[in-house]
């Protein structure tokens, strides 16, 4: 079951979701503990809160990413495990697994290219989802934000590169 967002920062400061209410400085704790972005201050972090269009719930097994759509967001795992499959040319895949905080669909921020993965929830997971464009026009004004996403993207293909050889 997907379950989207309601609203958005209404009058209690809440986003309401069917099943879970955030707070906004819940998110901002959340943000607080991603590598890169726990930094910046607390204007900063409202500024990527801001933007989030979607909170998504997926059950274990569900596909969250497809390979090969279009990478037109950036996601963001608030709860949850989920296993991320790579296919590769040999017909085999690359696969590692990926927890509450880490970020998703980040390599379309550079490449701009359809998704290179398949990414499944492997325990029930909670998505925050920001659209592309907003999310790059959150790096051209702030730097940190642009370092803590070049990392991530480091991390990734350090990854990839490490399973390949194995």
């Amino acid at each position: 079951m997907i379950t989207a967002l309601q609203g958005l920062g209404g009058k209690d400061n809440t986003m309401t979701n069917v099943e879970d209410e955030i707070s906004i400085e819940n998110l901002i704790n959340f943000l607080a503990k991603i590598p890169g972005l726990k930094d910046l201050s607390h204007s900063e972090m409202e500024s990527l809160i801001a933007p989030i269009i979607s909170i998504t719930n997926y059950e274990p097994g569900q596909n969250i990413i497809r390979f090969g759509a279009d990478g037109n967001t950036v996601l963001f795992i608030y709860k949850g495990q989920a296993r991320v499959d790579i296919p590769m040319d040999a017909g085999e895949n690359i696969q590692f697994v990926i927890n509450s905080g880490e970020i998703l669909g980040e390599m379309a921020l550079v490449t701009r290219e359809k998704r290179s993965a398949d990414v499944f929830a492997v325990t029930g997971v909670m998505c925050l989802t920001i659209d592309i464009e907003t999310f790059q026009t959150l790096m051209l004004n702030n730097w940190r934000v642009t370092k803590a996403v070049a990392g991530l993207i480091g991390e990734r293909r350090i990854k990839r590169l490490t399973s390949i050889k194995n």
